[in-house]
């Protein structure tokens, strides 16, 4: 079983199998756990990265409308 992420302020998705999914799910579930975004970013060279860092401000505003 596969997953398909987006390339953070891409148009670029990238299919995750194997070790790559399993690295994906983990690094996402401690984003979240912390209360981050987990975002898929990639390099010059084509490798993508994943950063860990705060959430966009119209992410949250939709969040809150979504849930107050």
């Amino acid at each position: 079983m596969s997953i398909t992420i987006k390339i953070h302020n891409t148009d670029i998705e990238r299919e995750l199998t194997g070790t790559e999914k399993e690295f994906y799910e983990s690094s996402l579930k401690r984003a979240e756990e912390s209360g981050q975004v987990l975002r898929a970013r990639l390099t010059e060279q084509g490798t993508i990265y994943y950063a860990i860092g705060e959430p966009n401000l119209d992410v949250l505003a939709r969040f809150l409308v979504k849930y107050i």
